[in-house]
């Protein structure tokens, strides 16, 4: 069984490990997403990341699909501040043709992705526009209530108004919404703690085990946090030093008792550190995979998972701390 967690503003309990829906309809057909919701879930995880920004503008519709019928067994959290792309339509229409060519030529794949992200915009962060975003974001999740909300992208400036908090504030007193917050890149959410901490009692930011030397919690106290980039963040930079200095990778392979030269094993530790580095937080993976869906799971909650992520993480800061191999 997977960890659960309370969430903030209500009484709402949930998986810890949270399935991140970045991937979702961005060059994959519906069936094909449907497919990753339904495995993470099949797998034991209750709690789901979108926007309305994802999959083209229409990653939200996807997991309202899938929420028919689940809706009191899952958690979601999505997002205001990043618009759909203006021309979501358009997008959407040439999806299938993109994935085959994404297929065919993967190197396309970034392009594909860039060329997505050009057409998105930052909302502006006022009342009258949170207020639409929350009633889209409802009516294509199929839902009267979302569990956290969370301003995508702010920054201190964006929040100076007076208008927002006290609709945020409303919304939740009127069960529109369980919680908000901010979720955007460290760098910003360090001006947004010190200038508006008001915003804040759910944050969301990235983390990896190169961070393990950082304490989040004295960072930001009292805050509920999410952390993403959990993989990613670190899996390239490892993989090419281990890649570059093979006995990198025997010693520390040897020292946790897993083959770190395998990338399925490599993502499965760096995620369990994410767990046991913030014990008190939710995590988020995302994979288009379904297999490394499965895996991931089953790696959490298999007998000594947390000393083996341990040691893990005990090698990474005292790496960190002597040569930069990871820089």
């Amino acid at each position: 069984m997977l960890e659960t967690i309370d969430l903030p503003g209500s009484s709402r309990r949930t998986t810890r490990l949270g399935f991140g829906g970045s991937g979702l309809m961005g060059g994959l057909s519906e069936r094909e997403s449907l497919r990753l919701l339904e495995t993470a879930f099949d797998a034991g995880v209750r709690h789901f990341d979108v926007a309305p920004s994802y999959g083209h503008g229409v990653a939200e519709r996807c997991l309202g699909q899938f929420l028919r019928g689940k809706t009191e067994q899952i958690t979601v959290t999505t997002k205001y501040g990043i618009r759909a792309p203006q021309r979501a339509g358009l997008v959407g229409a040439a999806r299938s043709i993109l994935r085959l060519v994404v297929r065919r030529l993967p190197a396309v794949r970034k392009r594909v992705a860039q060329a997505a992200a050009g057409l998105k915009t930052r909302a502006c962060f006022s009342a009258e526009e949170a207020q639409r975003s929350l009633e889209q974001s409802l009516l294509a999740l199929g839902v009267d209530r979302i569990d956290l909300w969370l301003l995508h992208e702010a920054t201190a400036d964006d929040l100076d108004g007076p208008d927002l908090l006290p609709l945020l504030q409303w919304m939740q007193q009127q069960g529109r919404i369980g919680m908000y917050g901010v979720g955007s890149e460290r760098g910003k959410l360090d001006a947004v703690w010190q200038r508006h901490r008001e915003y804040c009692p759910v944050l969301q930011l990235e983390w990896s085990v190169l961070d393990a030397g950082m304490d989040m919690a004295a960072t930001f106290p009292g805050a509920f946090r999410v952390h993403h980039r959990t993989v990613s963040g670190a899996f390239g930079k490892m993989r090419e030093s281990f890649e570059r200095d093979p006995s990198l990778c025997r010693r520390w392979s040897d020292a946790v008792d897993a083959n770190l030269a395998e990338p399925e094993t490599l993502a499965s530790l760096l995620l369990q550190a994410a767990l046991i580095s913030n014990p008190n937080s939710m995590v988020l993976f995302s994979s288009r995979v379904p297999s490394h869906i499965q895996s991931n799971v089953r790696a959490v909650e298999a007998p000594g998972w947390d000393a083996r992520a341990r040691r893990f993480r005990e090698l990474v800061v005292r790496e960190q701390s002597g040569p930069a191999r990871f820089a």
